[in-house]
């Protein structure tokens, strides 16, 4: 999936490098994922100190808080306003996303962050992949790409914890509600990614 999006924006990175404008594009829907993990994870900690709730909580808190500053900090931000009016129009499917899902949806008696959340937070962090987008070479050492690579590869281990949380955390939700809200998250969050490669591609 997106292969051929990632393999037509890989060759005008090989060719233009990574521009203000493709920095600027890549770092505002990176920052709009993280950013809507951010309200539930923040409450979700308000669980028993030193819990496993409230050590997952708070681990995941401060990396998708310490991708945001460094995205912040590696990117060269475009001057051109148009660029975040689009951008503005490619996350919105993501804000919507976190706004409708709220804290119902099954929170178990011992983790305060409902299912609807986590499956959110699972959806993005196994969809939106960009290190594909990176070519080999020299530019692979590039300060941006050394960035989405880094995120990436936190994200990874993001994941295997909302994974154990989802399949372990949950168990007064049958496993075909279960898998049912975390394909429909994740059906928002590939359409959305979709359009966004598309429009880089």
């Amino acid at each position: 999936m997106f292969l051929e999006d990632y393999d037509r924006i890989r060759a005008s990175i090989q060719k233009d490098g990574f521009t203000p404008t493709l920095e600027t594009r890549i770092s505002l829907f990176l920052t709009a994922c993280k950013a809507v993990n951010l309200p539930f994870l923040s409450l979700s900690s308000f669980a028993p100190a030193g819990g496993p709730l409230w050590q997952a909580s708070h681990s995941q808190l401060f990396r998708e808080s310490e991708a945001m500053a460094l995205l912040m900090r590696v990117t060269h931000w475009s001057m051109l306003p148009l660029v975040y009016v689009q951008s503005a129009g490619l996350t919105a499917p993501i804000y919507a996303e976190c706004l409708d899902t709220g804290f119902t949806g099954w929170p178990a008696s011992s983790d305060s962050l409902g299912i609807e959340a986590m499956a959110l937070g699972h959806a993005l962090l196994a969809t939106v992949r960009l290190t594909p987008i990176v070519p080999a070479g020299q530019l692979a050492t590039h300060p941006y790409a050394v960035a989405l690579m880094r995120i990436e590869q936190e994200n990874g281990r993001l994941l295997q914890t909302q994974i154990r949380r989802l399949k372990d955390g949950y168990a007064a939700v049958p496993i075909e509600t279960r898998e049912e809200i975390i394909a429909r998250k994740t059906d928002v969050v590939k359409a959305a990614f979709g359009r966004f490669l598309q429009s880089l591609a």
